[in-house]
């Protein structure tokens, strides 16, 4: 009944003119949020996404928590704020942590070699001659070709959380999900535990989170598993171009394996904000980028894409399983503000340069920075 979900993609557009309108300064935040609200709907549509939830937290509360659409293309699934998603890559903020508390409380030391790995020999070694601009020496659509990785470096930690591992290790940054996902495996190999252990351990159950899984297998994942929206790829075929899709891989590694609702990450961005995570002076650290040759702040700190928008700092991070999900994980650290959104499709994301953070790309994103963090 795929005729179904297209209408219901249609039914709730809202007219373009409302949707793009610049805001009144003077506007009420009830205002603000039903303007937000509009745009997002529209955005739904306008991207083929069949289920989306968002949050909005402003200094501690969730002020905001809609799901949009429905999970089934017979509209039988209504979304809530509660339906949960695959988040991919929003999970490297859950790794980040974890390995940052680890590193407080010394059970492992982020200077310690990440090459030191069982199977990093032959990984690098794939990866470097891939032409995946990973494995670095590939030209990339804005011209920059970024340097080579190199297998006989000794690479840190650090250097892999900050994703610094081409050319000298430490040295630039480029967005490298390959190798930060293998983190997990080191974890797992140095200590003998699951990864999603020492994530329950420092961050999950540390800051009392419910409904998060760390990975389909997590026995304490809550309604996280039980309300999963199913993933749906682009179909231009079909009338409504959605098909159903199939699941990516759901175990829990250091880039991907977080399943979350929207409801769910704005409770762990309050955790953060809050320090029950990380100390505020550790959570600081995680959000302070390292510099670049010529001094300028790098877009990546640990876990976290960082930069500046209208001179505020902003640290975010983005979510895309190619034909299934996509969503994002937007903070203003000084304002109190936090939005997540989420989608059953990968019509959320969004191009954003492998060096550069251009959050300000993604259209929700910049609705809502407008919205809410314009001065």
């Amino acid at each position: 009944m795929r005729s179904i979900s297209l209408l219901l993609l249609g039914m709730i557009a809202v007219p373009l003119e409302l949707a793009h309108a610049e805001p009144p300064q003077d506007q009420s935040v009830e205002q603000k949020l039903a303007d937000f609200d509009a745009f997002a709907r529209e955005h739904r549509v306008e991207n083929s996404v069949l289920s989306m939830s968002y949050a909005i937290v402003k200094d501690g509360e969730i002020i905001a928590a809609e799901g949009i659409g429905w999970q089934d293309h017979d509209a039988e699934e209504r979304t809530t704020a509660d339906t949960s998603y695959l988040v991919a890559s929003i999970t490297k903020t859950f790794t980040a942590a974890t390995l940052l508390g680890m590193d407080a409380d010394g059970t492992i030391d982020l200077d310690a070699p990440f090459t030191d790995l069982s199977d990093w020999d032959g990984r690098c070694q794939w990866l470097s001659t891939s032409g995946f601009p990973m494995g670095g020496g590939v030209q990339l659509d804005d011209g920059y070709t970024p340097p080579s990785l190199d297998c006989s470096a000794t690479l840190s930690l650090r250097n892999v959380l900050q994703m610094r591992v081409l050319g000298e290790p430490g040295s630039n940054f480029l967005y490298n999900p390959i190798v930060y996902g293998r983190l997990s495996n080191w974890v797992e190999e140095q200590t003998g535990e699951p990864f999603d252990i020492w994530v329950r351990r420092h961050v999950l159950d540390k800051a009392d989170l419910a409904n998060i899984a760390a990975g389909w297998r997590d026995p304490n994942g809550g309604d996280a598993l039980r309300l999963l929206a199913p993933p749906f790829r682009h179909a231009p075929e079909q009338d409504d171009n959605l098909d159903p899709s199939a699941l990516p891989n759901p175990e829990m590694n250091g880039s991907s394996g977080i399943i979350a609702s929207a409801r769910a990450l704005a409770e762990y961005s309050i955790a953060l904000d809050e320090g029950r995570i990380l100390d505020p002076e550790l959570r600081t650290k995680m959000w302070t980028p390292p510099r670049e040759a010529d001094g300028s702040e790098a877009s990546y700190a640990y876990g976290w894409w960082a930069q500046r928008w209208n001179g505020k700092q902003l640290v975010w991070h983005g979510g895309w399983w190619p034909d299934a999900y996509a969503g994002l994980l937007l903070k203003v650290p000084d304002d109190g503000l936090t939005l997540v959104a989420l989608g059953n499709t990968d019509g959320l994301n969004w191009e954003n340069r492998l060096q550069v953070a251009e959050i300000e790309n993604s259209p929700l994103a910049l609705k809502f920075l407008e919205l809410f963090a314009s001065d």
